[in-house]
């Protein structure tokens, strides 16, 4: 059977001289293997997909015979796990979960290894009005953090 570290090398070699990146990458207990691709500029495509499956596949061979892979993407709706994912969404809506129970909607300004640099998104005075932003950038450290992750905003 693989290990999670094979698989992670395994995964480097295949995304390697493209803008793809790691997300996620783990055998779990029952014979899973869980991988999740984005690429820095767009969202990661079926068939860029399809290709790291595949390529993953052809590394391994018969040690993949027991295993379940599922190769995929991070999605939306999912807490950001690495650094790329905050650079990927500068300048993006964010909400972000603060772990004193709070959340709050905000344009992500900019990031380092002590936190996250937002604009926060304040409420509008009038009804059917969009939010405005607020003047000033507010600094959050990963310690009053719980998770960050993308607003999905529908037009």
């Amino acid at each position: 059977m693989i290990t999670s570290a094979q698989l992670q090398q395994a995964l480097l070699r295949q995304i390697d001289g493209t803008t793809c990146f790691v997300v996620a990458a783990e055998v779990r207990a029952g014979g899973k293997a869980v991988v999740e691709v984005d690429r820095d500029e767009a969202s990661i495509t079926l068939a860029e997909l399809t290709a790291i499956n595949r390529g993953l596949r052809d590394e391994f061979g018969e040690a993949l015979d027991d295993v379940e892979l599922q190769v995929g993407s991070p999605g939306l709706g999912r807490p950001f796990k690495v650094e790329r994912q905050y650079r990927k969404h500068l300048g993006r809506n964010v909400e972000v979960l603060l772990k004193e129970g709070g959340a709050l909607e905000a344009v992500l300004e900019g990031f380092d290894q002590a936190g996250i640099t937002v604009r926060v998104l304040l409420p509008a005075k009038v009804k059917g009005r969009k939010p405005k932003l607020s003047e000033q950038t507010t600094v959050i450290p990963f310690t009053d953090i719980k998770a960050v992750q993308a607003v999905i905003t529908i037009n």
